[in-house]
């Protein structure tokens, strides 16, 4: 039998009576475009497309690891709830009191 347990709290999640939540989250850089202008516009790009796709080239994640990643988290029901409400775990921060000095 597989054993699962909550990666957040390390609730036993194997028993049939324990609900189980899968979170995956990526993690990837963003790409933004510099400028479009009127020359990218007017050529026509889909002679460059049809020969990658000739030579199956596709997007390899892995060739630079450190700007793709994957996570994979199992939950018990009340930590996928609290994770739901505060994907980032933001309040404790909020919860902090600093003096304006």
């Amino acid at each position: 039998m597989i054993h699962f347990t909550c990666d957040m709290c390390g609730k036993d999640l194997s028993s049939k009576e324990s609900q189980r939540f899968i979170v995956k989250i990526t993690a990837y850089a963003g790409h933004d475009c510099d400028h479009i202008g009127e020359a990218d516009l007017d050529e026509d790009h889909m002679e460059t497309v049809a020969e990658l796709i000739r030579r199956g080239e596709t997007q390899d994640h892995t060739e630079d690891p450190g700007r793709f990643k994957g996570f994979r988290y199992d939950l018990c029901c009340s930590c996928h709830r609290r994770f739901l409400e505060d994907p980032l775990n933001r309040d404790p921060l909020r919860l902090l009191n600093f003096s304006k000095n």
